[in-house]
């Protein structure tokens, strides 16, 4: 039997009529506008409970059904979000999944953050029933354009997928459409290695101050706790989560050796014994005499005490450089300081420099990606990647060896003077 044409013709404000039966839809605003908001259709029959067919003077249960479209239209306009808005669904899921008491952070319950990000955005507005796909497209753009990080952007896709799912119902069998299933995810980032030479990093920390900070009320330290911790983090390669957690059971003073505790951060690896260099096992004397074990420190503290001593070391480096009786190994050394140190170098850039330092001594990704507690070797290759100029350089430097003995090698001044910025322990 062939269909009736598609004709339909207005019974009243937002209610039409076609040979299938009678469609009620609400609007507010005008389309094409930012503030149109439009009612998914409800689909009636011809005919009402008591079979009289609907006309133009009988649609009292139309009317009643534009009324409350539209009423929800209204509510999901306000500022806060109102009835069976975006906005009311986050609170509900909020609501539905307590934080547990003394959770700092954590991946399974960052979902807190994630939503209050969200209930920043125009979204919240919405109607649940009528999220569009550019709208949050718009929004992750906006993260990303923010420089959030890539996990932390899909991250937060995945979380209004989980919203959404919990205010929708699903349809006859059982599957959820949801505006976030055809959005792709954010590209990973590109990380350049940002590990340099420990003879820098020596430096470096030659540069802080011995002495602590005084602080309101009290007089100046006379160590310097910031220098301590960084020495340790810079000849063990811990994170700073790690050497909060650090005890001093886990340290053999007498062995050399270190248990380095199991990290939380991505998928999470066991802990391990670790043999220490001379200059971790001096710092970690130092920790304990200055009884730091398992004290925290904020961020900020060592972050800056590290990025004074770096400004610091730069400025040495170009006075010498810019004299006017400058050696070539001062030009050299400021040449060789602006390639190897990132311009936003950072405490963490420790961590990288003594996986890639290690790597480039053994040559195992294998036992780097174990030293450093990766679970993965694609984020033990973020490090090693650092080192690949010099494993470039001595794979040549051995087939000269092998191929063209009586010929000598050619001067390489950056390899001479990659040892003048600073040795190890002076």
């Amino acid at each position: 039997m062939a269909r009736p044409p598609k004709r339909r013709w207005a019974l009243g404000q937002g209610i039409y009529a076609d040979a299938h039966g009678i469609t009620v839809q609400a609007r507010i605003g005008t389309a094409g506008k930012p503030n149109f908001r439009q009612s998914p259709p409800v689909r009636f029959g011809r005919h009402d409970a008591d079979g009289v067919p609907y006309s133009r003077s009988h649609n009292r249960e139309l009317v009643e059904c534009y009324l409350r479209l539209r009423g929800a239209l209204s509510d999901a306009r306000s500022d806060a979000g109102g009835a069976g808005s975006l906005g009311e669904a986050f609170t509900q899921f909020l609501a539905a999944h307590p934080k547990p008491a003394g959770v700092e952070s954590s991946r399974a319950h960052d979902y807190h953050t994630h939503v209050r990000a969200w209930q920043q955005t125009p979204l919240v507005q919405l109607p649940v029933t009528h999220v569009p796909r550019k709208a949050i497209v718009d929004a992750l753009d906006a993260w990303t354009a923010a420089g959030k990080a890539p996990t932390t952007v899909n991250r937060r896709k995945q979380i209004l997928a989980h919203v959404l799912r919990a205010a929708l119902e699903p349809d006859e069998a059982g599957i959820y459409t949801l505006p976030t299933d055809n959005i792709p995810d954010v590209p990973p980032r590109t990380y350049a290695p940002r590990g340099f030479d420990l003879a820098i990093v020596a430096r470096i920390l030659a540069a802080c101050p011995d002495r602590g900070q005084a602080r309101k009320g009290q007089t100046r330290g006379t160590v310097s706790l910031t220098k301590i911790r960084l020495t340790v983090m810079a000849w063990t390669g811990l994170a700073r989560t790690s050497l909060i957690r650090l005890e001093k059971k886990k340290v053999d003073f007498r062995l050399g050796r270190i248990y380095v505790p199991p990290r939380k951060k991505g998928k999470g690896v066991e802990g391990m014994w670790a043999p220490l260099l001379p200059p971790a096992l001096e710092a970690l004397k130092q920790y304990d005499a200055a009884k730091l074990w398992g004290t925290r420190f904020s961020k900020s503290s060592y972050r800056k005490s590290w990025v004074r001593a770096v400004a610091r070391v730069q400025a040495e480096l170009e006075a010498a450089a810019t004299a006017p009786d400058a050696s070539e190994t001062a030009i050299a050394m400021l040449h060789q300081w602006r390639a190897a140190v990132p311009p936003h170098c950072k405490p963490y850039d420790l961590r990288h420099s003594f996986g890639t330092d290690a790597y480039q001594k053994s040559g195992d990704i294998y036992a780097v990606a174990a030293l450093m507690q990766h679970k993965e070797l694609s984020t033990t290759e973020h490090y090693i990647s650092a080192g690949v100029p010099a494993a470039v350089q001595a794979a040549i430097a051995k087939m000269h060896d092998a191929w063209f003995p009586n010929v000598p090698k050619p001067t390489d001044a950056p390899a001479r003077v990659f040892h003048l910025v600073a040795k190890p322990g002076a």
